[in-house]
Formats: structure tokens, C-alpha cells, sequence
């Protein structure tokens, strides 16, 4: 019998300016096989699903003979014992921003890396200000089943029941886009403009050994972050509310090997921004050298990109 997986849906598609679903591997649904980078439209049935409308749901599949992922749409999980991680490398990445800090970026390769923390902040546009340390969904009286410990009596709720998983613990954060999108510079506050990366690998290897080298005790990660309740596989700091699709972000983590300290659990619950606010640490200056073997350099005009570096 084939390997049973559970997967989170922004594992396998990812989402066009549109967030119209893109598939990210090759995917097997009913008869139909479909490419990456195939876009499935609001409305689009494949074997007896509504592909576009799922986001929230978990999905069932296995890898057939040739490697191929076949999926079980939105069927619930009685077998699985598995999670699918995908680990599937960008072709690209964008970070937007003000020019001066990108231009830093490009030719010296410097990067202010600020703790997760720091985005409690009330001085932070609508499209930064979430609370990075928590990850909270809702879930309808009908979907679930409460039973008091000490005597068993079930209980029924009256209304959605919203649960929360929370990291209390210091780690520090920096965030890219897996999409060029031009409404991102009125999205980002101050951003005119945008760095390229067009090796997202040789990034990634450089940004981690530059870290690791001012902050010995933490251990990078990067990847894709999920938008639904569903938590994502890499947990809590790549797992955001679906009102933050449009964003389609690629993010670095770093987090301490061994926590020096823990943070309350319900300043960060409630997002206490006079409690927390003193806790922020300074951020982390890093410096990889040149980047303009591996990147671009675009300033926003008002038709299109103004472009430096090498082109893209």
C-alpha cells in the first residue's frame, strides 16, 4: 500500500497577484496530471473538487511509481501518519523596500535582521503588523467535540471557539516575496524598491553563515509561509491568517539552540505591545558581501522597473 501523506494545501500550490491557486510540483488529481506553475481558477473543478476555495482544508497523497504526487482532495485522515514537507527551492525571491537600504543590500551584501518582536509595534503599517509569535484559527461548534476530564459530560459550544499556538521565545526574522508584484510598493510602507534575488540557494547559504557567525547560538531555516488554520510543518513563525494570501512571502528564521528566557504566554496572546515592547532585542546586523553576482536592483517608476545590476 502506498505511503499515505497529510499535506497542508500552501504546500503544494502557491498563489499568483490574482491568489489564484499555482501548482508548485507536479500533481496527479483523478486522471488528470498537472505542471508546475499550473494556475487553477476560481470555480475550476478536477475530479469532483473546487480546487480554488480549499485553502483552509488539509488534503491526502502519496507518491505513485514516477514520482508523482496523487492527490486526495480534503479527505479526512485516518491513515497517515506522515506529514509532506516541501522543501521545493524558489527560482527567485523578492524583497521590497526603501532604495537606500536595498541599494546596501545589493552591493555589500548588509542586512538588518530584527526579532520577531519588533512587529508588535504600533508605528508598523497594516502589512507588517501581525503578531509573528502567534498562530490563531477558528472553528465552528459543529466541528468540534469538548469533554470535561473529570466526569466526561460532553459539551456543545454556542459559537466559534478560537484556539492559539504561541512561541515564546526569541528569534529573529526577515521577509521576501516568492512573487514580483507591483502593488506592493503602495502595500509596503516607504518600499520604492525591490532586490531581486535570482539564486535563492547561494542566498540562502551565504545569509545563514553570516548569522550564525554574529549569533553562534541560533539556527537558521527558510521556506515558504502557509496561510490558513492550519499550522505550517515549520511551525508557528512560517504559519499566517489567510487575510495575509497577498503578501505570498518567502521568510528566514532564526531561533536559539538553547532559549536564555521565555516570554509570557498571555502579553503575547494579547498582543501586549506595553509589556512586550521593552523585551525587544536590538536587531542583528549581518554583511554577506556583493550580491550583484546573484541579484537585480529594480526602483519603482510609474510604467515599469527601473532596473540596476544585471538584468532579470
Amino acid at each position: 500500500m502506498a505511503n499515505l501523506l497529510i499535506c497542508n494545501y500552501c504546500e503544494l500550490f502557491g498563489f499568483n497577484r490574482e491568489e489564484h491557486p499555482v501548482s508548485r510540483l507536479p500533481i496527479k488529481i483523478g486522471s488528470e496530471l498537472f505542471p508546475v506553475g499550473h494556475v487553477f481558477f476560481p470555480g475550476m473543478r478536477v475530479g469532483g473538487f473546487d480546487i480554488s476555495q480549499h485553502i483552509d482544508d488539509l488534503a491526502l497523497m502519496y507518491f505513485d511509481d514516477y514520482n508523482i504526487i496523487v492527490l486526495h482532495m480534503f479527505v479526512p485522515d485516518g491513515t497517515a501518519k506522515e506529514i509532506f514537507v516541501n522543501v521545493q527551492p524558489e527560482r527567485t525571491i523578492y524583497r521590497f523596500g526603501k532604495l537606500t537600504d536595498l541599494q546596501v543590500a545589493y552591493e555589500k551584501g548588509e542586512f538588518l535582521i530584527r526579532p520577531a518582536l519588533e512587529y508588535i509595534k504600533r508605528e508598523y503599517d497594516e502589512a507588517r503588523k501581525d503578531n509573528e509569535l502567534l498562530h490563531s484559527w477558528e472553528s465552528s461548534p459543529e466541528n468540534l467535540k469538548i469533554t470535561l476530564q473529570k466526569n466526561n459530560q460532553n459539551i456543545t459550544p454556542l459559537g466559534n471557539i478560537t484556539f492559539s499556538s504561541i512561541l515564546p521565545i526569541d528569534c529573529y526574522i526577515l521577509c521576501f516575496s516568492y512573487d514580483y508584484d507591483e502593488t506592493f510598493y503602495e502595500k509596503f510602507k516607504g518600499a520604492d524598491s525591490c532586490l531581486i534575488i535570482k539564486d535563492p540557494i547561494a542566498f540562502a547559504e551565504r545569509m545563514h553563515i553570516a548569522f550564525t557567525e554574529k549569533m553562534p547560538d541560533f539556527y537558521g531555516i527558510n521556506a515558504r509561509v502557509s496561510y490558513s488554520k492550519h499550522e505550517s510543518p515549520f511551525g508557528i513563525l512560517f504559519s499566517k491568517h489567510k487575510d495575509y494570501l497577498y503578501q505570498r512571502e518567502y521568510r528566514f528564521v532564526w531561533l536559539q539552540n538553547n532559549p536564555k528566557r521565555w516570554l509570557n504566554i498571555l502579553d503575547i496572546l494579547n498582543n501586549d505591545e506595553d509589556k512586550l515592547k521593552p523585551l525587544i532585542p536590538e536587531p542583528v546586523k549581518i554583511n554577506l558581501g556583493s550580491l550583484s553576482g546573484i541579484s537585480a536592483l529594480v526602483e519603482k517608476t510609474k510604467n515599469k522597473g527601473r532596473r540596476r545590476g544585471r538584468r532579470f
